[in-house]
């Protein structure tokens, strides 16, 4: 009984723990380069890993799509740099999506992936 008290106490309003919400955070906020740091994340599966970058990569694409849109009509060359990150993260989308159906035995290593994604879902 104590412990489902426990469990109960550590759930917020949405049925989430507080570390689950912080993962939930970081994730709408498109912090996907920050999702190595919390617990929660770290303790999902391989495949868990590369769910939860995804949603927040693609998070991130459309909060830059809004910003990019603005920027094109009055400063072109501020949104030929946000075009180049939107590039940037439409190649990781595709890289986290071809590695959800690789085996982690087909991956040969982390040779196809670039770093900064390898080192988040690995």
């Amino acid at each position: 009984m104590d412990k489902e008290r426990d469990n109960s106490e550590e759930k917020g309003e949405g049925g989430f723990s507080e570390k689950e919400l912080d993962l939930d955070i970081e994730i709408r906020a498109g912090e996907w380069q920050n999702l190595k740091k919390i617990k929660t994340y770290q303790k999902r599966s391989r495949q868990g890993k590369i769910i939860a970058t995804y949603q927040a990569v693609s998070n991130r694409l459309n909060q830059l799509i809004v910003l990019y849109y603005k920027f094109v009509s009055g400063n072109p060359k501020e949104a030929k740099k946000m075009l180049d990150e939107l590039r940037k993260l439409r190649l990781i989308q595709e890289i986290l999506m071809n590695c959800l159906v690789w085996e982690p035995k087909e991956q040969l290593g982390n040779e196809r992936i670039p770093k900064e994604v390898w080192d988040l879902i690995k």
